[in-house]
């Protein structure tokens, strides 16, 4: 049963800053090895990146 929806909106250069601040800590930290492979072999690899972390944050507000 679903006790709550989320939503989030996250700038994709708050993601980009981190990601070069921070380096491979802030993928290992927030990522999966497969959802890091993944968003590093996009195009523009922040999108992909700041897209999950965004879905992550969804997900951990609609379950409390």
């Amino acid at each position: 049963m679903l006790k709550g929806c989320g939503i989030d909106l996250v700038k994709i250069s708050r993601i980009k800053s981190a990601w070069e601040r921070f380096g491979r800590r802030f993928l290992e930290r927030v990522f999966t090895p497969a959802e890091q492979e993944y968003c590093l072999a996009r195009k523009r690899p922040e999108e992909s990146l700041a897209a999950r972390f965004a879905a992550k944050e969804a997900v951990a507000k609609a379950l409390g």
